[in-house]
């Protein structure tokens, strides 16, 4: 599989969201920009961090005219527990099948049993991250899937739902997890497409 490129429309995609209802990129296309995080989500301590990092810009990506959609690998009922139990900064999107993943083109990698017991046991020697949701053990029930070997992606799309930026691969980088863009650079993508939008407008619109 390969990550959606840049300059191409993002596929659209509709799920269930941990506050209620369905929402996908699409909902916002004319209207505002879209920050789409592809995450474990908040079984994953290491999303947690990166999930903090996000919510601490994400005034400043809406005054960008932007929405961040955070889509999981958690099922509907674990993440209405979580919305009841956190204050989640921005929509938090269920996709445990990983449908919406792969029309994105982020892959899963396979591998056998005693891979999966290594990664366990590495696992539970990690001090995990601080971050401002606190310190929990996933429920036995997310343990699969915070043990997969996915890719993480996060994208950016202009009103247009173009793809204007993209940090795609694997979770495991060597010495630790895969970055997210600085909160600095993500209001600077943010305004381009901002400032293309602007550009686009025919002569004499508002």
């Amino acid at each position: 599989m390969n990550p959606i490129p840049v300059g191409q429309p993002a596929p659209p995609f509709r799920l269930p969201a941990a506050a209620g209802g369905e929402v996908g990129p699409q909902d916002f296309r004319g209207k505002a920009n879209v920050i789409v995080w592809f995450t474990k989500g908040m079984a994953c301590p290491f999303c947690r961090q990166q999930m903090s990092q996000l919510a601490r810009g994400y005034e400043r990506f809406r005054q960008k005219n932007a929405e961040l959609l955070e889509v999981t690998v958690t099922k509907p009922e674990r993440a209405r527990f979580y919305a009841d139990r956190f204050r989640l900064p921005f929509p938090y999107l269920c996709d445990p099948d990983y449908a919406a993943r792969r029309s994105w083109g982020l892959d899963v990698r396979s591998h056998s049993p005693f891979w999966y017991a290594s990664a366990f046991a590495a696992g539970a020697r990690v001090v995990p991250p601080e971050n401002d949701f606190g310190k929990f053990p996933p429920a036995l029930r997310d343990v699969p899937g915070v043990l997969v070997d996915d890719d993480m992606g996060f994208f950016v799309l202009d009103r247009a739902g173009i793809v204007r930026h993209a940090t795609t691969g694997s979770y495991a980088v060597p010495g630790g997890t895969r970055a997210l863009p600085g909160n600095d650079e993500i209001e600077r993508l943010l305004g381009d497409c901002e400032r293309t939008a602007a550009d686009d407008r025919p002569a004499g619109s508002t």
